[in-house]
């Protein structure tokens, strides 16, 4: 799991250029922009590291340091003075405050990458207090991307009904959750009053967001299911949220269940870029025609070039139309050259029963062909997980 990192600053642009920089070294980011704020997240979140500024009202950065020391809960987290302040006396009265090491602003990216290095390095050679690895870090989950290589594909339907599918196989937590603010349909579908849950998520700043707050907006669902929906509200659409909001969630996401399936709607896109070299496995959903899988071996072709291995890569095909046209699961495994993790086929009764009553396929009829399928992919998940 990626090292955490507690920012503490009062200036929020220094906060967000900083907390951006660090992400795209795979460190996860949490942030506080005063001294009171940052003791509070330290005891709960208990990073590997705090970066701290000195000059900050309430409470300078000094104090902090002290009451970190202090704190036998915080008392070994490293601790880096981040800050203007360059004088022998502020770098020598940071260290007697409890400083592990001292960067005066502006810095070098590198020279700052490179301390955090040190200084982390010498924490996990000393394995003590809250750092210790890895007895105080949750297991990893194993993260799932869906991405459809069409609109109204049914990656939603996927999401919810295989999200079912693992916890009845595995015993396991999982969490499905859907990404696309203003196309959300679990909430609706369910019979949800109030179905923006991480629409709230997304309204905080970028490194506001903690642990706690994705918490309290998972929905329990059913025995070992949470779920995280997306309005429907279409004027959500139109507000633009940074790939930082989404990594931030999905960092924590994957520290609150085993396994983690996120719905990411229609081909690639630049919010969740961060995402997908993160995630244990992508599935690519397909309809059983020469379009759409055309469209699949482009996806996956962008993905390649992304970094991500062919191996990570998995195909599925939701048939919903009963039709000759359609191409074979042989013929479709032979144009991709790849076997398919499951092809679900057409119930169109089933589906729109299930929705009459609110409820997810998989619950509806647990015993139908449908459901059976939603098996087959979650066994073969296990086997790899």
């Amino acid at each position: 799991m990626a090292e955490k990192v507690l920012i503490v600053d009062d200036d929020l642009d220094t906060l967000r250029l900083v907390g951006l920089m660090l992400q795209r070294q795979g460190y996860q980011i949490i942030a506080a922009s005063n001294g009171p704020q940052a003791l509070v997240l330290a005891e709960k979140e208990k990073p590997h590291l705090i970066l701290l500024d000195i000059m900050m009202p309430e409470m300078d950065g000094y104090e902090v340091a002290r009451r970190v020391r202090a704190n036998p809960i915080t008392a070994a987290i490293p601790i880096i003075m981040f800050t203007a302040k360059s004088q022998v006396e502020d770098k020598v009265k940071g260290y007697e405050a409890g400083a592990d090491d001292y960067i005066t602003k502006p810095t070098q990216p590198r020279e700052l990458f490179a301390k955090m290095r040190a200084v982390l390095s010498r924490a996990r050679k000393a394995v003590t207090g809250p750092i210790a690895e890895p007895a105080t870090i949750q297991e990893r989950g194993f993260l799932i991307t869906i991405i459809g290589t069409k609109g109204g594909i049914g990656t939603t339907t996927l999401t919810l009904n295989l999200a079912l599918a693992l916890h009845q196989h595995s015993q396991k937590e999982v969490i499905a959750a859907e990404y696309q603010p203003g196309l959300g349909t679990i909430g609706v579908e369910l019979g949800y009053k109030t179905n923006d849950s991480l629409n709230r998520l997304l309204e905080h700043n970028e490194f506001g967001i903690t642990p706690l707050d994705v918490e309290n907006n998972l929905v329990q669902f059913a025995a070992g299911v949470r779920i995280l929906t997306a309005s429907n509200d279409p004027l959500a659409r139109l507000k633009s949220y940074s790939a930082s909001h989404y990594q931030q969630i999905t960092q924590f996401l994957i520290g609150m269940a085993k396994y983690i399936l996120i719905d990411c709607g229609v081909s690639l896109s630049a919010s969740f870029m961060p995402i997908y070299p993160i995630s244990n496995a992508i599935f690519l959903l397909a309809e059983p025609t020469s379009l759409s899988i055309t469209q699949f071996q482009a996806i996956r072709d962008a993905l390649v070039e992304q970094g991500i291995h062919q191996s990570r890569i998995h195909a599925l095909v939701y048939n919903r139309v009963r039709s000759d046209m359609m191409l074979t699961r042989s013929q479709i495994q032979e144009k991709l050259g790849i076997e398919l993790l499951g092809m679900i086929t057409p119930a169109p009764e089933l589906a729109y029963h299930a929705s009459l009553n609110n409820r997810p396929i998989y619950l509806h009829q647990p015993e139908s062909a449908t459901a059976n399928q939603f098996n087959e992919i979650a066994r073969k998940i296990l086997t790899f997980a």
